[in-house]
């Protein structure tokens, strides 16, 4: 019998078809490994439940057998600090970080932050969206946002004057734990790394010697309340924030936006109930997912779904599979602003359930808000799309013409 072939994730059909991808993985079984690329694949979501709580597996990098530590660390010391170091993959630090989110984003803090995420999403969009005209939404709203949220909430526009080039390093190192990166891409992100060490350092004292409306400064206040947390802690849970939260939520922008676009009766539906907005973006957020994979990788010889996996071996979630699996979501292929979201695994599940899920959610609402106040005839150019289909971690459209309808 003949080996499967080797699955394309640099093709036409992880990125413009998922549902069919995720059929074709279905297809292998629950769990197969993939010799091609070395790596086990999940593809079903409660299988993925389990393995994003499973106490054989681990998210950090760090135990990869791809790198070993002593290699990495010669050659990327900055970039291994940032890896090792980040207490969200701390199974010390972690719960204590989590209590610190708790007490930082209080009601009071989310509704300063929805406020703040709204108004840096209005200063791109309205420009762009009251005008006649055509709009790359890929470049010119979805790719700015992330980074002006980030911006606004952790206090950088009031903290650091070099904004821009702080904004051109936290997109270089939002890239750290792609796989695929070459050895000169990698030495590009060292000095990034380098370059966001000591801003990240300068940030966290300025906003201890200048307390103000900003999240970095309700993490300290937080910390010195809890106890048992540096301002290194801080740091490094700042780092994790932003490349967690970043170039991943741009592409899952530009997705939502192609959705939400060309779906008609959901839009149509929407402008009838405004009031069900968040229902629909938890939808998008499943139908329209940016990211390709989530990874844990093996702390111990395991055995899992039946299969043995070895120390050090990474295991990949597709979002493309536990997103679409019939098992879970009827009709999965089609997108239902009225669907029970409930069981979606969209910003992962348990202990390491995505800490920037209220914010890239915000986005997105803010995001559709502005397109159906500003531009409600605004339509997709369909001829003028590009994919990236060389992007590893997502899936990417890195050219969405919208004519504004105006």
């Amino acid at each position: 019998m003949a080996a499967p072939a080797p699955l394309d994730i640099a093709g036409e059909t992880i990125c413009k078809f998922p549902v069919r991808f995720a059929e074709e993985l279905r297809a292998r079984g629950p769990l197969f490994r993939d010799e091609a690329m070395g790596f086990w694949v999940v593809t079903r979501h409660e299988l993925a439940k389990q393995l994003f709580m499973h106490e054989d597996f681990h998210m950090s990098p760090k135990f990869s057998g791809t790198y070993s530590s002593d290699v990495f660390a010669e050659k990327y010391p900055t970039c291994k600090k940032f890896r090792d170091d980040n207490p969200f993959t701390d199974d010390v630090r972690h719960p204590m970080i989590r209590k610190l989110l708790v007490k930082a984003f209080s009601p009071s803090a989310l509704k300063r932050i929805e406020a703040q995420i709204a108004a840096a999403i209005d200063a791109i969009t309205r420009p762009l969206l009251t005008q006649p005209g055509v709009v790359d939404v890929a470049q010119q709203i979805a790719d700015l946002i992330p980074y002006a949220a980030i911006s606004a909430i952790m206090g950088v526009d009031r903290l650091l004057q070099n904004r821009d080039e702080f904004l051109h390093h936290a997109k270089i190192m939002a890239r750290m734990i792609d796989p695929t990166l070459s050895p000169q891409e990698r030495e590009e992100m060292e000095h990034s790394a380098v370059f966001m060490l000591r801003e990240l350092q300068s940030l966290v004292q300025k906003a201890r010697q200048q307390p103000g409306e900003d999240l970095i400064s309700d993490f300290l206040k937080a910390a010195d309340d809890i106890g048992g947390l540096s301002d290194d802690d801080i740091m490094y849970s700042l780092m994790a924030l932003i490349t967690t939260g970043s170039t991943a939520t741009a592409f899952t922008l530009t997705l939502v936006v192609h959705t939400f676009l060309t779906q008609h009766e959901q839009r149509e539906w929407l402008r009838q109930h405004p009031e069900q907005i968040d229902q629909a973006v938890e939808e998008l957020v499943r139908f329209a997912h940016g990211a390709k994979f989530a990874y844990r990788f093996a702390l111990r010889d395991t055995t899992l779904a039946g299969q043995p996996v070895k120390r050090g071996d990474t295991v990949l979630i597709s979002f493309a599979a536990i997103s679409n699996d019939p098992a879970v979501f009827e009709q999965p292929e089609r997108c239902d602003f009225t669907r029970n979201n409930k069981d979606a695994l969209s910003f992962g599940h348990g202990i390491h359930y995505c800490v920037g899920a209220h914010v890239a959610r915000t986005e997105v609402r803010f995001l559709l808000k502005a397109f159906l106040d500003y531009a409600p005839d605004a339509r997709v150019l369909e001829d003028g799309i590009q994919w990236n289909l060389f992007n590893f971690l997502n899936r990417e459209i890195s050219c969405l013409p919208v004519a504004t309808g105006h």
